[in-house]
């Protein structure tokens, strides 16, 4: 008897923690236990390790990026990011999904970062290939995902192919992990890396913008799904 009373208990426990898991990655990240808090400008930041002053310099130049983006609202700057250290933090709110450097949660607003250094200003995905970028770029570039839904709508990103979003994302960050010369050694080396997408997304955003005198408006209107690239 005590042992299926203890196998129950063990039941339970597994039972609230799937369903608590879920509202948590999606709404509530602190519940998942971010014991430090800061505030950089307007922005709430929660951390698994200790926050260093370098912080405010990172969230300013990520601030001073997204301001210039012509569809900017303020509200972007107010969501909350919760720094994680790429450990259980990261998979339980990213829901697996792994190589990303971050993301955000459409209708909550907040942000996840995979594992960062404040002071260093970067952050890094695991990835052999491309696999660090800066802190405040990736802050940038996900907050221009705000950006997008909040100017377009919620189903911005069903409504516009990947190339359009993610590339204008980076163009806002102000670049990506790849250097114009180390996408050419890239591609003479025959690889299929991911950031070589986003590379040619940005790229082609920045030229799309070129030739439309800088309209967001008119770089998403014309674009759907069936203008992604193979």
């Amino acid at each position: 008897m005590k042992v299926k009373r203890t196998l129950w208990v063990v039941v339970a426990l597994l039972g609230i923690t799937a369903v608590l898991y879920l509202p948590a990655s999606l709404f509530f990240p602190r519940m998942l236990g971010f014991p430090y808090r800061t505030m950089a400008g307007e922005t709430p930041i929660y951390s698994s390790t200790p926050i260093p002053p370098e912080i405010h310099e990172v969230v300013a130049r990520a601030d001073a990026r997204v301001r210039e983006s012509p569809i900017f609202t303020p509200e972007a700057l107010r969501h909350p990011i919760f720094l994680t250290d790429g450990g259980v933090r990261w998979r339980l709110l990213s829901l697996g999904g792994g190589g990303a450097f971050g993301l955000t949660r459409p209708l909550a607003g907040h942000i996840v970062v995979n594992r960062s250094s404040i002071a260093s200003d970067r952050v890094w995905n695991g990835a052999s290939v491309a696999g660090s970028r800066t802190l405040s770029g990736v802050i940038a570039h996900e907050r221009t995902h705000m950006l997008v839904r909040a100017h377009f709508g919620l189903l911005a990103d069903r409504q516009f192919p990947v190339w359009a979003i993610e590339g204008y994302c980076d163009h806002v960050a102000g670049g990506g992990t790849l250097s114009d010369a180390e996408a050419a050694r890239l591609r003479s080396d025959g690889s299929r890396s991911p950031a070589l997408f986003y590379y040619d997304s940005r790229k082609r955003v920045e030229q799309t913008l070129r030739d439309n005198g800088g309209s967001v408006d008119a770089l998403f209107r014309p674009a759907t799904r069936t203008s992604d690239p193979d």
